[in-house]
């Protein structure tokens, strides 16, 4: 029995290494794949598993900052970053309420994957705006004061629902904040990325502190996670800095469609109306679902890269350790 556990404790700190580095390569705290992990392989509860990959978000958040801080031209956005937490944190409250409160969460989840997967197409499609400069001058030329009132105002509705949804599914936020700071604030996606970590911090602290004083928290898995996407955070906000930005987003969007179809059971009641079927051939409808969706669009994107010309490399500049 020692043996499994140990052994069990070795796959999910690589499994954890592996969303690490996703995570922070496209700002999302990891929820969308550890939440799901836990529920259907550890058996846990939707409260527990939930509390348990917020834990291991917050991990990722700081760890995955402190890289990303370091990198000239700095993407960090603070104020930027600060001004969405400022609904993020009591968004995470309202979340954790709305999953205490309500018994059978499916219909939230089906709201929130539909207003998510149009954000998910958009960032499939995406396309190098002409006459775009690289990543780096677009950091140092980024203006928050700029912004208008009504643009602000959108921000800051998009950072609640973030947090709902970091403390409803224990996802984070990112998945929410990236697209607001992209497609209303005006930020390149690697500064996203980067600002979307940075906001994480203070959603997950306090979501956790929240599911802390509920005991929703299984301090075992939190911590087998959080180290994993620590060491991954390591890595993730490096490779970020190899990958063109549209590219990045190009990625999120891939990245997002899945855990949209797992939750709100697409695949499960594709298959099984009644609802019969195992968890294994559930998820094995969610992927086939998912290559319905991703692979025609990836077809077109092939065709499209072989009909133009390579776009410029954006490129950041990582410090070397000394």
């Amino acid at each position: 029995m020692q043996d499994i556990f140990t052994i069990t404790v070795i796959l999910l700190a690589i499994y954890a290494v592996v969303v690490g580095i996703i995570s922070s390569m496209v700002g999302i705290g990891g929820g969308i794949f550890n939440t799901p992990l836990l529920i259907i392989l550890f058996l846990f509860d939707a409260q527990q598993a939930s509390a348990t990959a917020l834990v291991a978000a917050f991990f990722v958040a700081i760890s995955s900052s402190i890289p990303y801080w370091k990198q000239k031209p700095r993407p960090t956005m603070v104020k930027a970053g600060l001004f969405l937490a400022i609904m993020t944190i009591p968004g995470s409250w309202a979340g954790i309420w709305l999953r205490e409160v309500i018994a059978e969460d499916m219909i939230l989840r089906y709201i929130f994957g539909i207003s998510l997967f149009p954000v998910a197409v958009k960032m499939l499609f995406a396309k190098k705006k002409k006459g775009a400069g690289d990543t780096a001058n677009e950091i140092k030329s980024y203006d928050f004061s700029s912004l208008s009132n009504q643009r602000l105002a959108v921000s800051l509705f998009g950072a609640f629902v973030g947090g709902i949804a970091a403390g409803l599914l224990g996802i984070g936020g990112g998945a929410i904040v990236v697209p607001v700071l992209t497609l209303l604030m005006g930020l390149p996606i690697h500064a996203a990325v980067a600002t979307s970590m940075f906001t994480m911090i203070f959603t997950a602290a306090a979501g956790t502190a929240r599911n802390a004083m509920g005991s929703y928290i299984d301090p075992t898995y939190a911590l087998i996670l959080g180290i994993g996407m620590v060491v991954g955070a390591q890595i993730g906000p490096r490779l970020a800095c190899k990958v063109k930005s549209v590219q990045l987003k190009r990625a999120f969007g891939l990245i997002l469609v899945f855990p949209l179809m797992k939750m709100m059971e697409i695949g499960h009641y594709w298959l099984d109306p009644l609802g019969d079927v195992n968890s294994a051939i559930s998820m094995a409808g969610n992927i086939i679902v998912w290559l319905i969706v991703v692979l025609p669009i990836g077809l077109i994107r092939y065709y499209q890269l072989h009909r133009t010309s390579p776009e410029e490399i954006e490129q950041c500049d990582v410090p070397t350790p000394e």
